[in-house]
């Protein structure tokens, strides 16, 4: 336990507290007997002085006084020691979470997990702040209470001890009950959030299809089955103090009418008094609240072991894709480029991705990738950052198998730009060097207690400037940049929706730049601009390959043209592959696209109004290859 000594110290001393609590019960019984007589029967001695009286009331000071502070000292140990916990939990949930690989986060949803880190997190800190201080308060208030009421009166402490019983099977039942039905309430939550975050983050969709009152529809029934899960568990959680507070009113009744009996008719030897009376009722008094607490702390441990339950769901998940000690070699430090893939096949179920492809590119290629949709393009460059592994074969960096280098060294040289960029509420210039300077920032401690550990070393959160200015310039972004009111340091909406779609490909082919990586990957990642705009990003590509190897996956022969090297996909296997001119040569999937491509430019750029119809089918039949023109005649 990260927090014993605070834990152990704040409960001995609410423990004590407890104790010294007590203290004013005696004062005021010697007190009431010596105002009575019952403690000096000599009517010709006063029964109680004043300066007798004065200590004792000095007494209930003192004592008020030193629980006060034990109670104190009680809540800057344990609620502290709480805060702190939660801080922690906190902190290695999200760490842990970092380390989670691609499959995981094609499961989880983001609503579920954001509920998680804030609503089961609270519960599971209430449990270890309030909940424990409560727990031990409890059990030592008994314990000190019982052993004064034992001494006082046994007769009238086994009417106390006779509801106990009840009260422990009772709220057994309904501890039961309250965690079954806080671990629903907590999963709708989790429901609820991961609806409302996917409408937030697609609400130009929504809005775009008119579906509002149909999401505000669905909204509302599923906050009507919280609620009424919510009112089940109130239904559970509720009756807890009041029930304990009918049993406390039952026990004073009966405390009254058998303790009257004792003092009218000198009971327990005839030494039971009317202070002492009073100072048992003190007592049964100062268990009142705890009586009452401890359906309220059943509810809350109970809802924080069924909140930690989920939390360790978070923790205990592992990733499929992460070093493995024996397997990884730490001595790899750097990566040249060069790419292998042998005989490498993927398979989802009885599915087959990627079939038995061989390729090689050695460093310093810029290599293009095409083919049609769902012939394994992307599949093919996530087996490269290791985002999956591949059900046979191997993928080799500089000779080495991908599963053998570091996760975070293969990761550090490959920058990957993929087909939606995801760009963060945050400026632009923070937004292309997002990636940069952190290969030297300190390790964040985890599953260690934060108290003693020096603060956390600074993260620099400028990037270098002209390193950033430099990127967008190659991404052809600058001249927009500088169109912006702000320049670099202009904000980004949330997921950068307020840049064109032309211009997050931009920024996210920056940040994928400026970290001069040994292999660049671009996914699909010039679908949203112009040929111009192409233009002046390739160039700036190409300035960018010189000692590194780029991968650009695209549909566009004026991507590809220019590659040192081309590869053509069709469903899972390597169909072609050479420079610009053998693929035209062989007269396969490549050339035929370049043909469909080159006679889409043609009737795009040609603006000619034909007003008779026949002309126009005659200027179309021109443009139609050989067969094609046959088959029409």
């Amino acid at each position: 336990m990260l927090h014993k000594r605070q834990y152990v110290i704040g409960l001995s001393a609410i423990a004590i507290a407890n104790a010294v609590n007590l203290l004013p019960a005696y004062f005021i019984r010697w007190t009431i007997d010596g105002l009575t007589g019952q403690v000096d029967g000599d009517p010709a001695t006063p029964g109680l002085t004043l300066t007798v009286a004065g200590l004792y009331a000095l007494g209930i000071i003192v004592a008020a006084l030193i629980a006060g502070g034990f109670t104190l000292l009680m809540r800057r140990m344990i609620v502290v020691a709480s805060r702190q916990s939660e801080y922690e939990v906190r902190r290695d949930i999200f760490a842990h979470l970092q380390t989670m690989d691609k499959a995981y986060y094609d499961r989880a949803r983001t609503g579920d997990l954001m509920n998680r880190l804030t609503g089961d997190l609270g519960a599971v800190r209430e449990m270890l702040g309030f909940g424990a201080w409560q727990i031990v308060n409890i059990v030592s208030g008994f314990v000190t209470a019982f052993a004064v009421m034992f001494s006082l009166s046994w007769q009238l402490t086994l009417i106390v001890i006779a509801l106990i019983p009840v009260i422990v099977g009772i709220l057994s039942y309904l501890a039961q009950q309250i965690n079954v039905r806080h671990k629903a309430a907590q999963e709708q939550n989790s429901t609820i959030a991961a609806m409302a975050q996917e409408n937030f983050s697609g609400a130009r969709v929504v809005k775009g299809y008119a579906i509002e009152d149909r999401e505000i529809a669905n909204y509302r029934e599923m906050n009507l089955e919280l609620l009424r899960r919510n009112i089940a568990l109130t239904k559970v959680d509720g009756p807890l103090r009041s029930f304990t507070t009918l049993l406390i009113g039952i026990a004073f009744g009966l405390i009254l009418l058998v303790g009257g009996r004792l003092i009218l008719y000198g009971g327990a030897g005839g030494a039971f008094t009317i202070g002492m009376l009073v100072q048992f009722l003190i007592t049964v008094g100062r268990l009142t609240f705890p009586m009452m607490m401890i359906g309220w702390i059943t509810g809350v441990t109970q809802r924080g072991l069924a909140s930690w339950l989920r939390l360790r769901e978070l923790l205990d998940a592992g990733a499929q894709i992460h070093d493995t000690p024996g397997r990884t070699d730490p001595t790899i430090r750097s990566l040249r480029g060069e790419v292998t893939f042998e005989h490498v096949t993927v398979k989802y179920g009885s599915a087959t991705v990627l079939d038995d492809v061989n390729l090689h590119i050695p460093a310093g290629t810029f290599v293009g990738v095409t083919g049609p949709t769902g012939s394994g393009k992307t599949i093919l460059m996530q087996l490269l950052t290791r985002s999956m592994d591949p059900s046979s074969g191997v993928v080799r960096i500089d000779g080495n198998d991908v599963r053998f280098i570091p996760l975070e060294r293969l990761r550090d040289h490959i920058s990957v730009v993929p087909q939606e960029p995801f760009l963060f509420s945050d400026t632009i210039a923070n937004n292309i060097g997002f990636g940069i300077e952190a290969r030297d920032l300190p390790v964040v401690p985890t599953g260690v207690t934060v108290v003693g550990l020096p603060p956390t070393p600074e993260i620099p959160q400028t990037p270098d400037p002209a390193r950033i200015r430099n990127a967008a310039r190659l991404a052809g972004l600058d001249g927009d940049i500088e169109g912006f009111p702000e320049g670099y340091e202009t904000m980004l909406g949330e997921r950068g929706v307020t840049l064109s779609g032309g211009q997050r490909q931009r920024t996210a082919i920056a940040r994928a730049i400026v970290r001069e990586p040994s292999i660049l990957i671009l996914d699909d990642s010039l679908s949203a601009v112009d040929t111009e705009t192409e233009r002046r990003i390739l160039d700036g590509l190409r300035e960018v390959s010189q000692g590194r190897t780029v991968i650009l996956i695209a549909h566009r022969i004026s991507t590809l043209r220019h590659a040192d090297h081309i590869v053509v996909l069709d469903q899972g296997r390597v169909t072609e592959q050479g420079s610009h001119d053998e693929l035209l040569a062989q007269g396969g999937h490549y050339a035929e696209l370049e043909r469909l491509q080159r006679l889409a430019s043609d009737l795009d750029t040609d603006d000619e109004p034909v007003a008779d119809p026949e002309d126009a089918a005659d200027k179309l039949e021109d443009r139609l290859p050989l067969g094609a023109q046959e088959v029409k005649s």
